[in-house]
């Protein structure tokens, strides 16, 4: 580890020297470690955040859209497993989080992280990832961060192209592949992939991670025609599945538990109708409808003798309308209108084998069948005041929410089979949850500063409100799954909602990329799990009066020359109840990364990349502290190589070289497994083959 952290420290020492020899190839549009980290621009403002193009997703050795992000500042993975994984964006979990694909919200339980892994990555063109507030855009779910996945689309009149990909690492015998097939005229087109993935108990340097195997595989359908010269519609139906999905611990399950996911489905159906130039003023109108459900039956076994089987159905329905409008160069402004519709149904079975012959059977409702409706209207509008100096940019949404459950039961059947003779027996059936509606209403504002004071340098200031109501499982949730804890829910938790700063400094020049953020995030009735009185085996989710989430994250890029180029980040989030100056639950340690690139022009680029987290000492109360640490991983990626009239590239690298025993914070806290470690040395290799 010594002589690699020296060979890093000398070239990064070097860099520094070629900078003031070099003074050609300005960076201003180069990426770092293959993900673009400029600030989100979604038509009318300019967001923090960072974008992952499709070249940087077809070579890395993620398995899960949150994989692909594992090393950016202010980002943080939270696993309950290999392939169940989701983010942490500056300290905020996924709870505050909304998760799209293709521009639809991926709605479901949130108890454990699956939906973000329902998504086939050699399918995506990019994904996007808004580091703060986006409520202002989409409403309720996203006061932390938004995290948008985006299909692969053809250009018209391309003919037939497509690609074939497969790939295997050693760590988990992990076998994919993955195929897309576009076809195009000069006024349609049809796009068809699919995906098949297939891997073993991981690899630790501790030893295997029992039950951490998964099985996925996905279809997806996209289709386009245009009418004119101004008239598109746009189609897009996308099916996935995965079966036998080790979860190797959650806060839910027992620790002692084998949990997974017996079948998770996802199924999308969107259709999106698009108006262009329509007038002087009018310059796009948009209309869109979308259905999407997800159901996930898992499978939880504390012993030999009983199996828990909880399931739930998510559908989620929804129309948007938005129409760009454009006064001159100096003003434009986007309107719209947005509803969505959200059926939650959630059932469990417990199974108690009481000997070869009879067996119970217990049912119940964890949560009771409700839905979410939401209806809103929104605008933003883009003022230049100077296109050489200075923009300003701001936004305003109001949102109708109800909330409505049906009753619900601690239990709703109970019978016993005898030699596979069923015979019903008494139970106590009380109330858990009764009937209610919930009507509220939500606002939400951004504005934003862009000052550029000199043409490479950049300062952007964000200011916003937002508005956060609880979810279903929030509300209504009671959760005892045999462990001796139960965890219930609120139906009257009050809203969450908060102000959020950014400042954003960024400067580019020849050779150099500089880019820092300041964030102060500031929330009242934040929503979190608390014991109540004390029992460490009863938890309720209850309002924060006031908490604080600020950090800072720093980006720099060296070109050394035009073959080597240089990246240091780092990321650091302090989150407080303000009242009790006490640490908020799963706050990830300070992280970054540093990574030296050698590319040979015809042939290859190669990456040596150290990875580092301090250690975490600021832990909420159950929490526990987990040492920093520092892996090495090293990367390396073909030009395209000329096969007739195919391309063909490779992907080939090895991470966690010295087979590190490491952990991550989030995933150890929010498990409940002590010293669980992430996967040792993994070499992968990857081809793709393009035409």
């Amino acid at each position: 580890m010594t002589r690699i952290t020296y060979i890093l420290t000398v070239l990064f020492t070097l860099s520094l020297f070629e900078l003031r020899a070099q003074d050609s190839d300005t960076i201003a549009h180069k990426q770092i470690n293959e993900i673009t980290v400029y600030s989100l621009s979604s038509g009318q403002f300019s967001l923090p955040g960072v974008i992952a193009d499709q070249k940087a997703i077809e070579s890395t050795m993620a398995v899960t859209p949150a994989d692909v992000f594992r090393s950016q500042p202010g980002i943080a993975i939270v696993r309950d497993g290999v392939w169940t994984t989701t983010l942490n964006v500056r300290g905020m979990s996924e709870q505050r989080l909304l998760f799209l694909h293709d521009g639809d919200r991926m709605l479901s339980a949130t108890d454990i992280s699956g939906v973000l892994s329902t998504v086939n990555l050699e399918s995506l063109e990019r994904i996007e990832v808004v580091k703060g507030a986006g409520s202002v855009i989409y409403g309720t779910g996203a006061m932390g961060g938004v995290v948008s996945m985006f299909p692969a689309r053809p250009a018209y009149g391309t003919g037939a192209t497509g690609k074939i990909s497969t790939g295997f690492h050693t760590v988990n015998s992990l076998f994919s592949t993955a195929l897309n097939a576009n076809f195009s005229h000069q006024n349609w087109y049809l796009s068809v992939d699919g995906s098949y993935r297939t891997a073993q108990n991981t690899q630790t340097p501790g030893g295997r991670m029992t039950n951490s195997q998964f099985n996925d595989a996905s279809w997806a359908l996209r289709g386009g025609m245009k009418y004119g010269d101004n008239q598109e519609i746009l189609v897009n139906y996308n099916h996935f599945e995965a079966w036998d999905v080790g979860i190797p611990g959650s806060s839910a399950f027992p620790a002692t538990a084998t949990a997974r996911y017996a079948a998770i489905k996802r199924n999308q159906l969107s259709g999106e109708y698009i108006f262009s130039n329509l007038s002087d003023v009018l310059s796009e109108l948009r209309f869109r409808a979308y259905t999407q459900n997800i159901t996930r039956d898992v499978e939880l076994r504390p012993n030999v003798k009983n199996i828990t089987l909880p399931a739930s159905l998510n559908v989620t329905s929804g129309a948007k309308a938005t129409a760009s409008l454009y006064f001159n160069d100096y003003n434009t402004m986007t309107v719209g209108a947005e509803t969505w519709l959200r059926d939650a149904e959630t059932s469990r079975t417990k199974i108690t084998i009481q000997n070869d012959t009879t067996i119970q059977y217990i049912g119940e409702i964890p949560t009771p069948k409700a839905t979410m409706f939401d209806a809103g209207v929104f605008a933003f509008y883009k003022k230049v005041i100077d296109p050489h100096y200075l923009n300003v940019n701001a936004g305003v949404r109001f949102d109708f929410i109800r909330t409505q459950n049906d009753t619900a039961f601690n239990r709703v059947f109970q019978y016993i089979k005898v030699n596979d003779v069923r015979t019903p027996q008494p139970f106590a059936k009380t109330v858990t949850f009764a009937p209610n509606i919930k009507y509220e209403i939500s606002y939400a504002a951004h504005a934003d500063v862009e000052y550029k004071p000199t043409r490479r340098q950049k300062l952007v200031l964000s200011v916003a409100n937002a508005y956060r109501v609880a979810s279903v499982e929030e509300r209504f949730k009671y959760i005892d799954l045999g462990n001796g804890v139960v965890r219930m829910g609120d139906p009257k938790l009050k809203p969450e909602n908060g102000l959020f700063t950014n400042l954003n400094y960024t400067l580019t020049s020849n050779k150099l990329l500089l880019k820092t953020d300041v964030f102060y995030n500031y929330l009242f009735d934040l929503i979190t799990e608390k014991p109540v009185n004390g029992n460490t085996t009863l938890y309720k989710s209850v309002n924060i009066d006031r908490a604080y989430f600020a950090g800072a994250e720093a980006t720099a890029e060296w070109l050394i020359s035009k073959r080597i180029r240089s990246v240091l980040q780092a990321g650091y989030v302090r989150a407080r109840d303000a009242q009790t100056d006490k640490a908020l639950p799963l706050i990830p340690p300070v992280h970054g990364l540093m990574s030296v690139a050698y590319r040979l022009p015809k042939y290859a680029e190669s990456t040596l990349t150290m990875e580092w987290a301090g250690t975490q000492n600021e832990t909420a109360d159950g929490e526990t502290a987990t040492p920093g640490y520092v892996v090495f991983n090293f990367d390396v990626q073909s030009v395209a190589m000329k096969l007739g009239n195919s391309q063909l590239n490779l992907f080939a690298g090895i991470h966690n070289i010295l087979d590190k025993a490491y952990r991550n914070h989030l995933f150890n806290n929010r498990t409940g497994l002590a010293k669980l470690n992430e996967p040792g040395r993994n070499i992968y290799v990857k081809l793709k083959l393009g035409w």
